[in-house]
């Protein structure tokens, strides 16, 4: 099965013999296949890993910390290691992010009501879910009753969370969603805290976001045009 995987190089592009031994290292979340996504490192050097983790019948959201010198950090959810199920279907951990305060939000997609929709989960330094945030420590979001699928995620200095991917209608197009720090969409942002952009009807999808100093948002991805694909920003 596959296995989350760490690489850590030296400046000069050897690996990092420091870390794990040899540089490299990989990590069973569970039993099945593990896939990390997204990899943030602490203020104090600590590297977390996102992604999902098949559970024996549908995957969840997972998270490792290791230690600086790839050792897992014992100190989170008491073996380094932490999973979140937000349904009875597939979740899918994209991409995440660390707050200032050292809480992980983990943005992804989660099987809703009839598709997948955004979804995300915050988690304290000792791997618990936050539950100031929605109320349990995890949320999902539909953007209009189809695929909605969260792939970036980025924070704002006052604390909001901002997370892109696509959203499908008659077809796919840029998705953005804005959250307050407790978890409630942003209605300062577009009335309602969700944005969708299309070009011209053709399928589009999102990939990465960063933030600007004067506060507005930068989107890559890519973009139908008619006979094959261009790169797209927003």
């Amino acid at each position: 099965n596959d296995d989350f995987a760490i690489a850590r190089y030296n400046a000069n592009g050897s690996l990092d013999t420091s870390f794990s031994g040899d540089g490299k290292l990989s990590t069973a979340i569970g039993s099945g296949i593990d896939n990390g996504q997204g990899v943030a490192v602490q203020s104090d050097g600590k590297i977390v890993v996102a992604g999902y983790s098949y559970n024996g019948s549908n995957n969840d959201f997972a998270v490792a910390r290791y230690n600086a010198n790839g050792s897992l950090d014992t100190t989170f959810s008491g073996d380094g290691k932490q999973a979140t199920d937000f349904s009875a279907g597939y979740d899918h951990g994209s991409a995440l992010a660390i707050q200032a305060d050292g809480k992980i939000v983990v943005a992804g997609y989660a099987f809703g009501t009839t598709l997948f929709d955004f979804a995300l989960a915050r988690v304290n330094s000792n791997g618990d879910l936050d539950t100031t945030f929605d109320g349990d420590g995890k949320l999902v979001t539909d953007f209009a009753g189809d695929m909605d699928l969260a792939a970036a995620i980025a924070l704002q200095p006052n604390g909001k969370i901002v997370v892109v991917g696509n959203a499908t209608t008659t077809s796919s197009d840029f998705a953005l969603a804005r959250y307050n720090p407790d978890g409630s969409l942003d209605t300062m942002f577009d009335g309602d805290g969700l944005l969708m952009t299309d070009n011209a009807g053709f399928p589009d999808y999102a990939y990465s976001i960063i933030l600007l100093p004067n506060g507005e948002i930068v989107i890559a991805g890519y973009t139908g045009n008619g006979t094959d694909f261009d790169f797209a920003l927003v």
